[in-house]
This record gives structure tokens, sequence and C-alpha cells, in this order.
């Protein structure tokens, strides 16, 4: 199952049906406050995050992921991602899409990040 963290509605709906389009069952939250919630609750093979959001943004949830659950594969997706803020954040991260992406190149990039058997 993949956990699809998204503040924008509009994205969050067009990622999930291009997701489900695609065979993979998925779980979205608004936020990063959310998105623990659901990791508590529920088990994930990936974790696609938005890195600017309100509440617990993407960079604090990504340091949550990797303390709590350091085996969870994690694509971080964003439209702006400066060299400063970049070079911290992408360590650890499988992989990054810069928004606007097609649903061609999430799937690619998902099929490349997730093991074959999932």
């Amino acid at each position: 199952m993949i956990l699809l963290v998204e503040d924008d509605i509009p994205n969050r709906r067009a990622v999930t049906l291009a997701l489900k389009t695609a065979g993979h069952e998925v779980m979205s939250a608004g936020d990063g406050t959310e998105a623990l919630e659901l990791l508590f609750r529920h088990h994930f093979d990936l974790v696609i995050t938005d890195l600017l959001m309100p509440n617990l943004n993407g960079l604090n949830l990504i340091n949550t992921i990797r303390l709590k659950w350091p085996d969870i594969p994690l694509i971080l997706m964003s439209g702006y991602l400066s060299n400063d803020l970049g070079k911290g954040v992408m360590e650890g991260i499988a992989a990054f899409l810069q928004k606007p992406f097609s649903p061609t190149a999430l799937i690619m990039t998902i099929e490349r990040v997730l093991p074959k058997s999932k």
C-alpha cells in the first residue's frame, strides 16, 4: 500500500487516480500530521510526500519516518527545492519528482523504487 501526502486537493486526487489506475492501493493524507496518524495504524510499502505543507511539513515528516520506519522507501515531490535544502532532504530519499510531473513519470518512478514483489 502507498501513502500519498499532499495538501493540494486537486493534486492529491490526480495522483491518487493515477496510482489506482496503475493498480496500486493508496491512502492519502493532507499533511504530515495526518500521515503520521495513518503510519501508526497501517503498514505502507512506500510514502510519497510533498515538501511544503501546513502543520507538519514534508521535511519533518521525512525525518520522523526515517527514525520510526527506516525501511519504508520515500519519494519526495515538490514544485520547489532549493540547493541548500535539497542537500539535507535528499539523503535517504529513494526518488524525487519535480512538480508538475506526468502520471507516466510517477508510475515509472514507483516501479524503480518498489521491490518487484510489491
